[in-house]
This record gives C-alpha cells, sequence and structure tokens, in this order.
C-alpha cells in the first residue's frame, strides 16, 4: 500500500515510509508535548521511554522486528498502569526511577539472553527510520491513531488537571481516568516510533515541542498549533538533511528537534530584551 502510493507521488519509498510516519508522529506529539509539559510529566516520559524497552527487546529477539510493535504495545498497558498506580499513591519520582531502572535493566537481559546482542542493541535504542516497511509502518499508524483518540477524549480534563488538579478532583474529574490516559497515550507514542526512531530518540519528540512553545505563547490554544508545527517541521528538516551525509538519520531528526528549541528560545530573549528596552 505504501509502496504504491510513494510511487505515485513520485518519490522512493524507503523515503516516503519515514515522511509518513515523522508527519503522524509531528501532529500526535504536538499535541502530547503540550499536556506532558503543562502536567509536568518530562520524567514519566522518560520512564515510559525506558520501561518499554523489554517489550521492544522482546518482540525483536523472539518474534523478529515485525513483532516489535505488538510485544511493545503489550508492555506499555503495564508500564501505563504502574505509572498511574504510583502517581496515586503519591510515591514521587522515586517510584518512577524505580520502574525506569527495573524494567530498562529486563530489556538488557532479554537482549544479551542468546549471546552478544550489541549491534542489536543498539539498533532498538536508536531506531532504524530508512528501514521502515509497509507493514511496520501500519502498525505504528494505528498505535499513532489510539493516543492521539485518548489525548482528544481526555483533553479538557488533562487541561484542568494540568492547572488546578485539586479543582479538576473536586469539579468530579475522575484523575484516574486522566492519569491512565496521558501515561497510556505517552507508551503508545514510544510503540510507534521505536522500530524507526528508537526508544531513546523518541523523547525529544514527546518533550521539546511543548516546551518550546510554551517559551513564546502561554493560552494553551496557541501553543498546540505552535507545538504541532515545530514537530512536523523538525521531522521534515532532519530528513531533508539525511541525504548530505552517512549519518544516523534518526539522530539526524532528534536533533533537528532540539535545535527548533534552542529558536524559539533566542526568540523568547530577544522577546524580552525588547520589552526591557522600551521599559
Amino acid at each position: 500500500m505504501w509502496t504504491e502510493l510513494a510511487h505515485q507521488v513520485g518519490m522512493a519509498p524507503f523515503m516516503f515510509r519515514p515522511l509518513v510516519l515523522l508527519l503522524a508522529l509531528g501532529v500526535v506529539s504536538g499535541i502530547l508535548g503540550v499536556i506532558v509539559n503543562l502536567r509536568g510529566l518530562e520524567f514519566n516520559a522518560e520512564a515510559s521511554v525506558h520501561a518499554i524497552f523489554p517489550g521492544v527487546v522482546a518482540g525483536a529477539v523472539f518474534g523478529g522486528i515485525d513483532m516489535i510493535v505488538p510485544a511493545a504495545s503489550a508492555v506499555a498497558v503495564v508500564v501505563a498502569i504502574v505509572l498511574t498506580l504510583i502517581s496515586r499513591a503519591r510515591i514521587g519520582e522515586a517510584g518512577v526511577a524505580i520502574v525506569l531502572t527495573g524494567f530498562f535493566s529486563l530489556g538488557v537481559i532479554i537482549s544479551l539472553h542468546k549471546g552478544d546482542r550489541s549491534g542489536q542493541l543498539e539498533a532498538l535504542m536508536f531506531g532504524r527510520l530508512l528501514e521502515l516497511t509497509d507493514q511496520r509502518l501500519t502498525m505504528a499508524l494505528g498505535v499513532f491513531a489510539i493516543a492521539l483518540v485518548l489525548l482528544l477524549l481526555t483533553w479538557s480534563s488533562q487541561v484542568f488537571a494540568a492547572f488546578d488538579r485539586d479543582g479538576a478532583q473536586a469539579a468530579g474529574v475522575n484523575l484516574w481516568v486522566v492519569d491512565l490516559s496521558i501515561n497510556a497515550a505517552i507508551a503508545a507514542v514510544v510503540v510507534a516510533s521505536a522500530a524507526a526512531i528508537g526508544v531513546l530518540l523518541v523523547i525529544g519528540f514527546m518533550v521539546v515541542p511543548g516546551a518550546a512553545a510554551r517559551l513564546v505563547v502561554h493560552r494553551v490554544r496557541h501553543m498546540v498549533p505552535l507545538a504541532i508545527g515545530i514537530s512536523v517541521i523538525s521531522g521534515l528538516i532532519g530528513l531533508t538533511l539525511v541525504p548530505l551525509g552517512p549519518v544516523s538519520p534518526q539522530a539526524v531528526v532528534a536533533l533537528s528537534v532540539v535545535a527548533m528549541y534552542f529558536v524559539f528560545l533566542l526568540l523568547r530573549l530577544l522577546r524580552d530584551r525588547r520589552r526591557t528596552e522600551v521599559v
């Protein structure tokens, strides 16, 4: 399907498939990144990235690379529930750190189960963007859709809880559902991006766009489109730079989103300086 569509638009399939994935990642991670930033869930996102790793490894080692998404999805469900229970129990960052360390260590053990798999371990951690197949792209888009639906269904409650968690609870908002939904959405983005971007580099897309948008705008309705734009443009810039040299495509894409943050940081500093001079 995607190969035929690539030929129809005049692009090589090995470039078209990453383009489609990065556009989907840009939209979903832009929306997700705003909530992650508003609710201060950056560490939860980091923990999810590492905690889902054993599912990624198990899928690749025991079922092949096409089984990464199904196996990682199963682990992602467990991770989302565990992180939600930790937040509800008010254990704090210590509990999140335990989940991160425990699950990630398990992933490394599984990876080395059948001998030295250091090369495969690197591929699982940092992805293979240009080796994306039609099947893996289709599965990734399905998981992205799940994340998007979770965000849209709970959006107003997510924003309410971000600004006034106690008020949201007093107003009857089910914070268990809200917390589980955001943790599940984070996990879904990690799963969908694992084979292409890698479980470690995807953290940039979940954290940076929302943080960059918040540097220059303060209203949520302005942050969302700006964060989506930052994420999408970063992916496009990174993919455009890939043919220029023998570099890691996924690393270039991840570095592009980080570079966008510093662009907006500079814009923020220039704006603040201009206001100071006017005063």
